[in-house]
């Protein structure tokens, strides 16, 4: 490794742990929107440097790694203590948590019910969407439980998420080497800080089903049958997501019964939780119906078109269709599920900035400008608790979203367009 390169990626790797220090001083960062925002793109500055050094390396010694590993892991450390406050899902997970422990179907019987009332605390004011029964699987129903039978805390839950975080690093990590790339690459998701953001300091239970599903991928890689389909389960179990992931094997005769697995790990999943009835998906549907954040596409559509109800239904339907097409199409898992998901976000009605975090995996492997700048422009969306507190609106407004969204789409034009044209010079 080039001496220069030695030490400058030295002085990034604390300069990020440095700024993540800093971060972690505003004592409630969504009070201090401007302050927090000028400190996180600071923090993003120096990850974007990172990678253009890392990029620049042609070899990953075992130093090298492990200092990436160790920057990574400090990194999150900062933050593993400081009390969420940009996000309030955690507190809804620790509340389903104590649900589950005290003998209820979180399903069932929404928070605001008058037989849970014994169980509310200084933490039930941050429960959010009170009216409502749980909308996340069982899988992380089992995690939040776990964390109330440990010790029933916002710290335990982020280092429960903190750990599948740093395990799905460790996936990675096996399958750059599974597939001869730089193992310093990694740094992509291990020293993402919206990744570091939203899983350590949010505490968003996204990386059970981030780690269950790259998972999937390294197992397909490595050609172990079976495992592949109940690790996407169990990545469905956490959220829901995976579920869109299933054509790819419809179309391979090889693959088709590795379904079997899925179905079955998906049901015995839902089985203790089946005395819900009609109310087992009604939060879900609730949610596919009704909720909208930040998506620049369905905004547009819905502004020129209207009609949000039918533009919902038309763009699922696209994201079944692509899957579907995709699955037919496409041999390479790993291309396949990038393709996905990049998709299913940006015709999804809400995109908040933590749902970016399951892309950020497959960058590793393909860090495209537009996708990077996005994971790091996303955060503005944030300027929503301004706006609200100044005018009750819950959205970002104009500006935020023209920033946040219009060079993202100009880069991933130019790209595509540079694209179609290595094609094209290939073929001649």
């Amino acid at each position: 490794m080039n001496p220069r390169y030695r030490w400058l990626l030295l002085f990034l790797g604390l300069a990020m742990i440095a700024v993540a220090m800093r971060i972690a001083l505003l004592d409630e960062p969504v009070r201090r929107i401007p302050e927090f925002l000028v400190l996180f793109f600071l923090f993003f500055a120096v990850y974007c440097g990172a990678i253009f050094v890392l990029s620049r390396v042609t070899i990953s010694t075992t130093k090298l790694v492990a200092f990436v590993i160790g920057v990574a892991v400090l990194c999150r450390l900062v933050f593993l203590v400081q009390t969420p406050s940009l996000s309030t899902d955690i507190y809804r997970y620790l509340w389903e948590g104590r649900v589950i422990a005290a003998g209820h179907n979180p399903f069932a019987i929404a928070p605001q019910a008058p037989e849970l009332e014994p169980l509310r605390d200084k933490n039930f004011e941050g429960v959010s969407h009170k009216h409502m029964q749980t909308i996340y699987p069982p899988l992380s129903q089992a995690l939040f439980f776990l964390g109330a039978v440990v010790h029933p805390s916002l710290t335990t839950l982020k280092a429960i998420f903190v750990i599948f975080d740093l395990a799905t690093l460790a996936i990675i990590i096996l399958l750059l080497r599974a597939k001869r790339r730089q193992l310093a690459m990694c740094a992509v998701y291990a020293w993402s800080p919206l990744v570091i953001l939203e899983i350590s300091h949010s505490g968003h239970l996204d990386s059970v089903g981030i780690f269950f599903l790259v998972l999937a991928v390294y197992l397909f890689e490595k050609r172990r049958a079976f495992a592949v389909t109940s690790a996407l389960a169990l990545s469905f179990l956490a959220k829901f997501f995976a579920i869109l992931l299933t054509p790819f094997f419809l179309f391979k005769k090889r693959h088709v019964t590795w379904l079997v697995p899925f179905v079955l790990i998906a049901v015995i999943g839902f089985l203790p939780f089946a005395g819900a009835g009609d109310k087992l998906f009604s939060s879900l549907g609730t949610y596919s119906r009704h909720w909208e954040f930040n998506s620049a596409l369905f905004s547009l559509a819905t502004r020129i078109f209207g009609h949000p109800h039918w533009i919902r239904i038309l763009f699922f339907g696209a994201v079944v269709v692509y899957s579907v097409v995709q699955g037919y199409r496409r041999s390479s898992f790993i291309e396949y599920v990038r393709r996905v998901i990049a998709l299913a976000l940006l015709l999804a009605p809400t995109f908040y900035p933590w749902y970016l975090c399951w892309l950020i995996p497959f960058l590793v492997f393909s860090p495209k400008r537009s996708w990077m700048y996005l994971s790091g422009a996303a955060v503005l969306s944030y300027w929503v608790w301004v706006r609200f507190e100044n005018t009750g609106i819950w959205d970002p407004g104009p500006v935020v979203m023209a920033v946040e969204w219009v060079p993202f789409f100009t880069l991933l034009a130019v790209e595509m367009v540079q694209s179609r044209v290595r094609r094209g010079g290939d073929q001649v």
